[in-house]
């Protein structure tokens, strides 16, 4: 799945506009809010089609790896 940028977005525009309207809101609350939501962001996205290079200990290329399902960041 593609990172869902219109949801880091409204999730920072949320910790903004929070941070306009609420007295009590710290700068240490926005940092939380807004790595809260970039966090989301980047663990939703799906990792595919990966296809690495293969090597022996001498970095002697000895074949070749491919996914064949989908990872996530974590």
């Amino acid at each position: 799945m593609a990172l869902d940028k219109d949801t880091l977005r409204d999730a920072l525009i949320t910790a903004f506009e929070q941070g306009l309207t609420d007295p009590e809101w710290t700068k240490e609350d926005a940092a939380q809010a807004m790595a809260d939501a970039i966090d989301v962001f980047v663990r939703g996205a799906e990792v595919t089609d990966i296809v690495v290079d293969v090597v022996d200990d001498s970095s002697v290329h000895i074949g070749t790896g491919t996914q064949t399902g989908t990872g996530t960041l974590t």
